[in-house]
């Protein structure tokens, strides 16, 4: 009787098991197309093509994705049994497998409980020429930080990402010829979206990592106002939210520029009473310059009787 419940147990597992695609993508010059969105995507049952239309199939969002790393290498994990089209895509540039910006041309890829891996699904992708893109981040990120070069288009329909290595350094590879927005996430304050251009050439794009200096100082208000209250540092640019301890204190990091406090979480009637460096009023805003800023005082004032 065990034994019969452990390969009922084993069948189970094994029919529950995911499946995975796995391949690598390429340039039209041979080369890896590293940091390439790729999908796959549920395919029509047989003898029913997409350009049959929504009467016969209808397109539905795509079961896993996943990005090309530096050699190019993909891996779409957790896919339920069925048939997909593997598509790489920039930008509005769709290439499906095995390499055709047709969806009717497309190799349909099949995944089963017999074969839940399906590995060397290897295709080059077809876009408009245009060039590469890649640059560096003065100052390079922090340990541990995941730092991301993020590329979207000026319309901000769709987004590329790519890791900040060690040294600063971050590559998109080739892209169609536009405009587009380059970003770093999480985002540093005072860092705005850099546009550029792309045409036939290379593009490098440096970012300058803005210097940051520390604001710290102290909450003046009854403890339950204290524990509510949100103390933020905005420009035009840029607003940081100060990380407030349970007695007041708090700091936060920020860009040299002229800061507005906002004050978020008030009990209602409560508001900014005086904003003070010393003896310095700064209530209209805290200027902030080449060095760190200690002893900032934020009183709350109470609700008018």
């Amino acid at each position: 009787m065990n034994l019969v419940l452990a390969l009922l147990l084993l069948l189970q597992a094994t029919a529950a098991r995911p499946g995975v695609v796995t391949g690598q993508l390429q340039t039209r010059e041979g080369m890896p197309a590293a940091a390439i969105r790729i999908s796959a995507l549920p395919a029509p049952p047989p003898n029913i093509r997409p350009s049959d239309g929504q009467n016969y199939y209808a397109a539905t969002a795509p079961a896993s994705t996943a990005l090309t790393d530096a050699q190019g290498r993909y891996r779409l994990a957790n896919l339920a049994p069925g048939r997909y089209f593997v598509i790489a895509s920039v930008f509005g540039y769709p290439t499906f497998y095995p390499g055709t910006t047709n969806p009717d041309g497309g190799t349909v890829i099949t995944v089963s409980g017999d074969a839940p891996v399906v590995d060397s699904i290897n295709f080059t992708i077809l876009m408009p020429p245009g060039g590469r893109v890649s640059g560096r981040v003065t100052t390079p990120p922090a340990a541990a930080s995941q730092e991301k070069a993020i590329l979207s288009g000026v319309v901000l329909g769709e987004l590329l990402e790519t890791p900040v290595g060690t040294d600063g350094s971050f590559t998109f590879g080739h892209l169609p010829k536009g405009s587009y927005l380059l970003s770093l996430f999480p985002t540093p304050p005072g860092m705005p979206s850099r546009p550029l251009q792309v045409g036939e050439t290379d593009v490098r794009v440096d970012l300058v990592r803005p210097t940051l200096r520390t604001v710290s100082g102290r909450i003046v208000a009854p403890p339950r106002v204290v524990r509510r209250v949100l103390v933020g540092f905005s420009t035009e640019r840029s607003y940081v939210t100060a990380t407030t301890s349970a007695d007041g204190t708090f700091r936060a990091q920020v860009q040299p520029a002229r800061h507005r406090i906002e004050l978020g979480g008030l009990p209602p009637g409560y508001t900014l009473g005086s904003a003070r460096l010393g003896t310095q009023d700064v209530s209209k805003g805290v200027p902030v310059g080449g060095e760190d800023i200690s002893g900032l005082v934020i009183t709350i004032a109470d609700p008018p009787k």
